[in-house]
Protein backbone atom coordinates (compact mmCIF):
# COMPACT_ATOMS: atom_id res chain seq x y z
CA UNK A 1 0.00 0.00 0.00
CA UNK A 2 3.00 2.48 0.76
CA UNK A 3 4.93 1.50 -2.20
CA UNK A 4 1.49 2.96 -4.33
CA UNK A 5 1.11 5.75 -2.53
CA UNK A 6 5.03 6.92 -3.23
CA UNK A 7 3.87 6.16 -6.97
CA UNK A 8 3.43 9.56 -9.52
CA UNK A 9 -0.50 10.67 -9.31
CA UNK A 10 -1.47 11.63 -13.60
CA UNK A 11 -2.06 14.91 -12.43
CA UNK A 12 1.27 15.83 -10.77
CA UNK A 13 4.14 17.74 -12.60
CA UNK A 14 7.66 17.33 -11.30
CA UNK A 15 7.38 19.69 -8.49
CA UNK A 16 4.39 18.77 -7.02
CA UNK A 17 5.71 14.94 -6.95
CA UNK A 18 8.93 15.74 -5.38
CA UNK A 19 7.33 18.31 -3.03
CA UNK A 20 5.01 15.73 -1.71
CA UNK A 21 7.70 13.22 -1.64
CA UNK A 22 9.97 15.67 0.35
CA UNK A 23 6.86 16.46 2.85
CA UNK A 24 6.28 13.00 3.09
CA UNK A 25 9.10 11.45 3.49
CA UNK A 26 8.75 10.33 7.08
CA UNK A 27 5.13 9.09 7.13
CA UNK A 28 6.24 6.84 3.67
CA UNK A 29 9.33 5.82 5.66
CA UNK A 30 11.57 7.17 2.59
CA UNK A 31 15.24 8.06 2.12
CA UNK A 32 16.93 10.56 0.22
CA UNK A 33 18.45 8.00 -1.97
CA UNK A 34 15.15 6.47 -2.81
CA UNK A 35 13.16 9.73 -3.35
CA UNK A 36 16.29 10.63 -5.78
CA UNK A 37 15.52 6.96 -7.73
CA UNK A 38 11.61 7.86 -7.92
CA UNK A 39 12.60 11.13 -9.77
CA UNK A 40 15.49 10.16 -11.93
CA UNK A 41 13.19 6.91 -12.96
CA UNK A 42 9.59 9.32 -13.35
CA UNK A 43 11.22 12.22 -15.29
CA UNK A 44 14.19 10.67 -17.11
CA UNK A 45 16.59 12.66 -14.92
CA UNK A 46 20.37 12.13 -13.84
CA UNK A 47 20.47 13.89 -10.57
CA UNK A 48 22.24 12.78 -7.51
CA UNK A 49 20.78 12.46 -4.23
CA UNK A 50 22.45 15.71 -2.82
CA UNK A 51 21.08 18.16 -5.56
CA UNK A 52 17.73 17.13 -5.32
CA UNK A 53 18.43 17.39 -0.76
CA UNK A 54 19.64 20.61 -1.64
CA UNK A 55 16.93 21.89 -4.20
CA UNK A 56 13.66 20.30 -1.98
CA UNK A 57 14.58 21.90 1.02
CA UNK A 58 15.14 25.28 -0.28
CA UNK A 59 12.24 24.91 -2.61
CA UNK A 60 10.11 24.20 0.48
CA UNK A 61 11.51 27.16 2.33
CA UNK A 62 10.14 29.11 -0.84
CA UNK A 63 6.79 27.71 -0.87
CA UNK A 64 6.59 28.45 2.91
CA UNK A 65 7.26 31.95 2.23
CA UNK A 66 5.00 32.25 -0.21
CA UNK A 67 2.44 30.60 1.85
CA UNK A 68 2.81 32.88 4.93
CA UNK A 69 2.26 36.08 2.55
CA UNK A 70 -1.39 35.18 1.39
CA UNK A 71 -2.20 34.48 5.11
CA UNK A 72 -0.28 36.69 6.81
CA UNK A 73 -3.20 38.98 7.81
CA UNK A 74 -4.46 37.66 10.90
CA UNK A 75 -7.90 39.07 10.89
CA UNK A 76 -9.26 36.55 7.82
CA UNK A 77 -11.71 34.36 9.17
CA UNK A 78 -12.34 32.95 5.46
CA UNK A 79 -10.58 32.23 2.49
CA UNK A 80 -12.28 32.12 -0.82
CA UNK A 81 -10.97 30.76 -4.28
CA UNK A 82 -13.11 31.86 -6.88
CA UNK A 83 -12.33 29.84 -10.55
CA UNK A 84 -14.14 30.30 -13.40
CA UNK A 85 -14.73 29.85 -17.26
CA UNK A 86 -12.82 26.43 -17.30
CA UNK A 87 -14.80 25.76 -20.97
CA UNK A 88 -13.80 21.89 -20.69
CA UNK A 89 -11.98 20.10 -22.59
CA UNK A 90 -9.92 23.76 -23.17
CA UNK A 91 -9.22 23.92 -19.41
CA UNK A 92 -5.68 24.78 -17.59
CA UNK A 93 -3.84 21.84 -15.73
CA UNK A 94 -5.13 21.55 -11.55
CA UNK A 95 -1.83 22.53 -11.02
CA UNK A 96 -2.10 25.92 -12.21
CA UNK A 97 -3.98 26.54 -8.84
CA UNK A 98 -1.27 24.35 -6.37
CA UNK A 99 -0.47 27.46 -4.46
CA UNK A 100 -3.71 27.27 -2.51
CA UNK A 101 -3.85 23.52 -1.90
CA UNK A 102 -5.03 23.37 2.16
CA UNK A 103 -5.03 26.76 1.75
CA UNK A 104 -8.81 27.52 1.00
CA UNK A 105 -12.00 27.61 3.03
CA UNK A 106 -14.61 27.93 0.20
CA UNK A 107 -14.00 26.90 -3.71
CA UNK A 108 -16.45 28.84 -5.88
CA UNK A 109 -16.57 27.26 -9.19
CA UNK A 110 -17.92 30.80 -10.89
CA UNK A 111 -19.80 28.87 -13.42
CA UNK A 112 -18.94 27.79 -17.32
CA UNK A 113 -17.14 24.47 -16.43
CA UNK A 114 -17.72 23.31 -19.63
CA UNK A 115 -17.56 24.14 -23.41
CA UNK A 116 -20.80 22.56 -24.56
CA UNK A 117 -20.04 23.28 -28.27
CA UNK A 118 -22.11 19.39 -29.14
CA UNK A 119 -25.54 20.95 -28.12
CA UNK A 120 -24.30 25.23 -29.40
CA UNK A 121 -26.24 26.79 -31.65
CA UNK A 122 -23.29 28.44 -32.77
CA UNK A 123 -20.91 27.10 -35.38
CA UNK A 124 -18.75 24.59 -33.90
CA UNK A 125 -15.12 24.92 -34.39
CA UNK A 126 -14.51 22.05 -32.30
CA UNK A 127 -16.63 19.35 -30.90
CA UNK A 128 -16.00 16.90 -28.56
CA UNK A 129 -19.16 14.24 -28.13
CA UNK A 130 -21.26 15.45 -25.50
CA UNK A 131 -21.03 11.84 -23.40
CA UNK A 132 -17.04 11.97 -23.67
CA UNK A 133 -16.83 15.85 -22.20
CA UNK A 134 -19.10 15.33 -19.29
CA UNK A 135 -17.44 12.16 -18.85
CA UNK A 136 -13.83 13.63 -18.74
CA UNK A 137 -14.99 16.96 -17.18
CA UNK A 138 -16.53 15.10 -13.74
CA UNK A 139 -12.73 13.49 -13.71
CA UNK A 140 -11.10 16.64 -14.20
CA UNK A 141 -13.41 18.18 -11.65
CA UNK A 142 -13.30 15.70 -9.37
CA UNK A 143 -9.44 15.73 -9.14
CA UNK A 144 -9.66 19.69 -9.09
CA UNK A 145 -11.94 19.73 -5.69
CA UNK A 146 -9.67 16.99 -3.95
CA UNK A 147 -6.28 18.52 -4.88
CA UNK A 148 -7.31 22.05 -3.56
CA UNK A 149 -8.97 20.55 -0.69
CA UNK A 150 -11.75 23.12 0.30
CA UNK A 151 -14.03 22.91 3.31
CA UNK A 152 -16.92 24.01 0.99
CA UNK A 153 -17.28 23.97 -2.73
CA UNK A 154 -19.87 26.19 -3.63
CA UNK A 155 -20.83 25.76 -8.14
CA UNK A 156 -22.78 28.49 -9.93
CA UNK A 157 -23.52 27.72 -13.53
CA UNK A 158 -22.90 29.68 -16.50
CA UNK A 159 -24.43 30.60 -19.95
CA UNK A 160 -22.10 27.15 -21.49
CA UNK A 161 -24.02 24.95 -18.82
CA UNK A 162 -27.52 26.48 -19.26
CA UNK A 163 -26.77 25.38 -23.44
CA UNK A 164 -27.49 21.95 -22.50
CA UNK A 165 -30.96 23.29 -21.54
CA UNK A 166 -31.80 25.45 -24.56
CA UNK A 167 -31.26 22.23 -26.87
CA UNK A 168 -33.49 20.18 -25.09
CA UNK A 169 -36.27 22.48 -25.04
CA UNK A 170 -35.62 22.99 -28.92
CA UNK A 171 -35.40 19.29 -29.38
CA UNK A 172 -37.88 17.64 -27.04
CA UNK A 173 -41.28 17.51 -26.25
CA UNK A 174 -42.31 19.60 -23.40
CA UNK A 175 -43.42 16.64 -21.47
CA UNK A 176 -40.27 14.50 -22.09
CA UNK A 177 -37.94 17.74 -21.65
CA UNK A 178 -39.85 17.90 -17.87
CA UNK A 179 -37.34 14.60 -17.15
CA UNK A 180 -34.33 16.40 -17.60
CA UNK A 181 -31.93 19.03 -16.03
CA UNK A 182 -31.54 22.67 -16.98
CA UNK A 183 -27.97 22.67 -17.13
CA UNK A 184 -25.31 20.03 -17.17
CA UNK A 185 -24.03 20.78 -13.58
CA UNK A 186 -26.97 19.03 -12.12
CA UNK A 187 -26.02 15.95 -13.55
CA UNK A 188 -21.84 16.09 -12.51
CA UNK A 189 -22.47 17.56 -9.19
CA UNK A 190 -26.34 16.49 -8.14
CA UNK A 191 -28.20 13.59 -9.85
CA UNK A 192 -24.79 11.62 -11.73
CA UNK A 193 -26.01 9.97 -14.99
CA UNK A 194 -25.91 6.95 -17.47
CA UNK A 195 -23.93 6.32 -20.20
CA UNK A 196 -25.87 3.49 -22.32
CA UNK A 197 -23.74 2.17 -24.60
CA UNK A 198 -26.84 0.51 -26.89
CA UNK A 199 -24.29 -1.89 -29.03
CA UNK A 200 -23.63 -3.51 -26.51
CA UNK A 201 -26.31 -2.96 -24.39
CA UNK A 202 -24.34 -2.15 -21.11
CA UNK A 203 -24.72 0.72 -19.04
CA UNK A 204 -22.91 2.56 -16.85
CA UNK A 205 -23.80 4.81 -13.95
CA UNK A 206 -21.30 7.82 -13.23
CA UNK A 207 -21.84 8.74 -9.59
CA UNK A 208 -22.77 12.58 -8.90
CA UNK A 209 -19.41 14.50 -7.98
CA UNK A 210 -20.96 15.47 -4.39
CA UNK A 211 -20.88 11.69 -4.14
CA UNK A 212 -17.28 11.16 -4.41
CA UNK A 213 -15.76 13.40 -2.81
CA UNK A 214 -17.57 12.66 0.59
CA UNK A 215 -15.50 14.54 3.00
CA UNK A 216 -16.32 18.24 1.36
CA UNK A 217 -19.13 20.07 1.31
CA UNK A 218 -21.01 20.31 -2.62
CA UNK A 219 -23.18 22.71 -2.89
CA UNK A 220 -24.48 23.06 -6.55
CA UNK A 221 -26.86 26.15 -6.43
CA UNK A 222 -28.65 26.02 -9.41
CA UNK A 223 -28.32 29.43 -9.69
CA UNK A 224 -26.31 32.11 -12.02
CA UNK A 225 -25.16 33.91 -8.49
CA UNK A 226 -24.57 33.02 -4.88
CA UNK A 227 -23.66 35.07 -1.72
CA UNK A 228 -21.15 34.28 0.79
CA UNK A 229 -20.93 37.31 3.40
CA UNK A 230 -21.13 40.75 1.75
CA UNK A 231 -19.04 39.19 -1.81
CA UNK A 232 -21.56 38.46 -4.63
CA UNK A 233 -20.37 35.65 -7.01
CA UNK A 234 -21.93 36.14 -10.54
CA UNK A 235 -21.86 34.78 -13.99
CA UNK A 236 -24.15 37.08 -16.20
CA UNK A 237 -25.64 36.39 -19.48
CA UNK A 238 -24.66 40.20 -19.72
CA UNK A 239 -21.32 40.98 -21.63
CA UNK A 240 -19.82 43.94 -22.46
CA UNK A 241 -16.49 44.53 -24.20
CA UNK A 242 -15.06 47.05 -22.34
CA UNK A 243 -13.13 46.36 -19.09
CA UNK A 244 -14.83 45.99 -15.92
CA UNK A 245 -17.98 47.48 -17.59
CA UNK A 246 -20.05 44.43 -17.18
CA UNK A 247 -19.23 44.34 -12.92
CA UNK A 248 -20.15 47.96 -13.26
CA UNK A 249 -23.67 47.10 -14.66
CA UNK A 250 -23.48 44.00 -11.92
CA UNK A 251 -23.43 46.59 -9.62
CA UNK A 252 -26.36 48.03 -10.40
CA UNK A 253 -28.73 45.89 -10.68
CA UNK A 254 -27.52 43.92 -7.40
CA UNK A 255 -27.82 47.23 -5.70
CA UNK A 256 -31.74 47.62 -7.14
CA UNK A 257 -32.26 43.78 -6.07
CA UNK A 258 -30.38 42.46 -3.02
CA UNK A 259 -31.91 43.53 0.37
CA UNK A 260 -28.20 43.14 2.24
CA UNK A 261 -25.64 45.44 2.10
CA UNK A 262 -22.41 44.13 -0.36
CA UNK A 263 -19.29 45.46 -0.78
CA UNK A 264 -17.74 43.16 -3.14
CA UNK A 265 -19.01 41.65 -6.72
CA UNK A 266 -16.61 39.27 -7.86
CA UNK A 267 -17.54 38.31 -11.85
CA UNK A 268 -16.76 35.52 -14.40
CA UNK A 269 -18.26 34.95 -18.27
CA UNK A 270 -16.24 38.58 -19.51
CA UNK A 271 -12.50 36.92 -19.73
CA UNK A 272 -11.66 40.23 -18.66
CA UNK A 273 -9.30 40.67 -15.86
CA UNK A 274 -10.12 43.62 -13.78
CA UNK A 275 -10.27 45.66 -9.85
CA UNK A 276 -11.33 48.84 -9.42
CA UNK A 277 -13.61 50.41 -6.37
CA UNK A 278 -17.15 52.02 -6.98
CA UNK A 279 -17.68 54.06 -3.93
CA UNK A 280 -17.27 51.48 -0.93
CA UNK A 281 -17.88 48.48 -3.57
CA UNK A 282 -14.53 46.76 -4.22
CA UNK A 283 -15.79 45.49 -8.14
CA UNK A 284 -13.27 41.90 -9.81
CA UNK A 285 -13.73 40.72 -13.35
CA UNK A 286 -11.67 37.52 -12.81
CA UNK A 287 -10.64 36.25 -16.29
CA UNK A 288 -10.72 32.79 -16.78
CA UNK A 289 -8.96 29.44 -16.43
CA UNK A 290 -8.65 27.98 -19.73
CA UNK A 291 -6.76 27.74 -22.62
CA UNK A 292 -7.58 31.11 -24.85
CA UNK A 293 -5.20 30.01 -27.43
CA UNK A 294 -7.72 27.42 -28.19
CA UNK A 295 -11.19 29.65 -27.90
CA UNK A 296 -11.97 31.58 -31.06
CA UNK A 297 -15.03 33.48 -29.80
CA UNK A 298 -14.25 36.87 -30.31
CA UNK A 299 -11.94 36.74 -33.50
CA UNK A 300 -12.36 39.63 -35.38
CA UNK A 301 -14.73 41.86 -32.84
CA UNK A 302 -12.23 43.90 -32.04
CA UNK A 303 -12.50 43.26 -28.28
CA UNK A 304 -10.66 43.20 -25.03
CA UNK A 305 -8.00 39.96 -26.03
CA UNK A 306 -9.20 37.24 -23.27
CA UNK A 307 -7.33 37.08 -20.25
CA UNK A 308 -6.91 34.22 -18.05
CA UNK A 309 -6.94 34.43 -14.20
CA UNK A 310 -8.66 34.14 -10.86
CA UNK A 311 -9.52 35.63 -7.37
CA UNK A 312 -8.45 34.79 -4.35
CA UNK A 313 -10.90 36.45 -1.27
CA UNK A 314 -10.46 36.93 2.15
CA UNK A 315 -13.55 38.11 4.36
CA UNK A 316 -13.26 38.97 8.47
CA UNK A 317 -15.44 36.88 11.08
CA UNK A 318 -18.73 39.98 9.76
CA UNK A 319 -18.09 38.39 5.92
CA UNK A 320 -16.73 42.04 5.07
CA UNK A 321 -13.84 41.61 2.17
CA UNK A 322 -10.47 42.26 3.78
CA UNK A 323 -9.16 44.09 0.46
CA UNK A 324 -4.98 43.82 1.28
CA UNK A 325 -5.61 40.17 1.62
CA UNK A 326 -7.44 39.74 -1.41
CA UNK A 327 -5.63 39.07 -4.91
CA UNK A 328 -6.54 39.20 -8.25
CA UNK A 329 -4.30 36.73 -10.40
CA UNK A 330 -2.80 36.94 -13.29
CA UNK A 331 -2.42 33.90 -15.45
CA UNK A 332 -0.54 34.92 -18.45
Amino acid sequence: MMEAICQKFDYEDYYAYALRLYKNKGLYQLSWMQICDLLNSNFNMNKTESAYRKFLTAFSKGMEYQRNLIIENSNVAVRILCLSDFHFPFQLPIETFSMYRSKVDILVLNGDLLDLQSVSKFIKTFRINFMDELIQAREYFIKLINYISPKKVLVIYGNHEARLGAYLAKNLDSEVNQLLPDNALDLLFDTGFNYYNKQDRIRIFYEPIKNVCTDINIVNTNDWKCRIGKTIFAHPLAFSSSALKTVDKAVEYFHDTEKEIFDCVVLAHTHHRGNAPKGYIEMYEQGCCCDISKLHYRDGKFGIPQQKGFVYLCQDKDGNIIKDSTKLIKLD
